[in-house]
């Protein structure tokens, strides 16, 4: 039987983590943004899979692209590459990334935005999720509409218009998770 815990890179999934695994370990990377190198992302990952001393399995881990050039793969490819060669080999640990960040999943659902007035983009990948909401609702605080808006929204819809949604729910569905239980 599994026993996950998560390792996100912000608050806004770690609320969103709280309310859909209430009790699973949590930790931020706090290394979010643009600049920051993959390779200093993996140092941190890392450390903090360390100090889960072997207790969890698996490790889930979720990274926003950001603005980053690399295909979701190739990060998700390289960040393999960076942890193992930051010395974590034999630990079951899968790797999300939101293309380009966890709003960009939220809007993957369009309809959970109640907007009439404006029209759903064509692809919800790669664009700035959080101005999008900003636009549509008028405002918005990601650590509280984001976490309501995320749960809120249907999975089974943003699984069918979001490739790295699906990318990473495919690698977690052998979880025991109601919020899995969607297929």
């Amino acid at each position: 039987m599994s026993n996950p815990a998560f390792i996100v890179d912000g608050f806004t999934e770690k609320l969103i983590i709280q309310k859909l695994c209430p009790g699973k370990p949590i930790s931020r990377t706090d290394l979010n943004g643009k600049n920051v190198t993959i390779d200093a992302i993996a140092k941190k990952i890392a450390s903090l899979i360390r100090l889960f001393n072997n207790r969890f399995y698996p490790i889930i881990i979720l990274i926003d692209k950001e603005e980053r050039d690399q295909s979701i793969t190739e990060i998700i490819d390289c960040l393999n590459q960076k942890l193992r060669d930051n010395g974590i080999v034999s630990c079951d640990f899968r790797i999300g990334v939101a293309d380009r960040m966890i709003e960009n999943w939220i809007i993957a659902d369009w309809d959970c935005l109640g907007s009439r007035e404006f029209p759903q983009p064509e692809c919800t990948e790669g664009i700035n999720g959080s101005s999008m909401i900003r636009r549509v609702k008028g405002s918005y605080s990601k650590t509280t509409d984001g976490v309501e808006l995320f749960l809120s929204a249907n999975q089974q819809r943003i699984y069918e218009n979001s490739e790295s949604f699906r990318t990473f729910i495919d690698k977690i569905s052998d979880l025991s998770c109601n919020y899995l239980n969607f297929r």
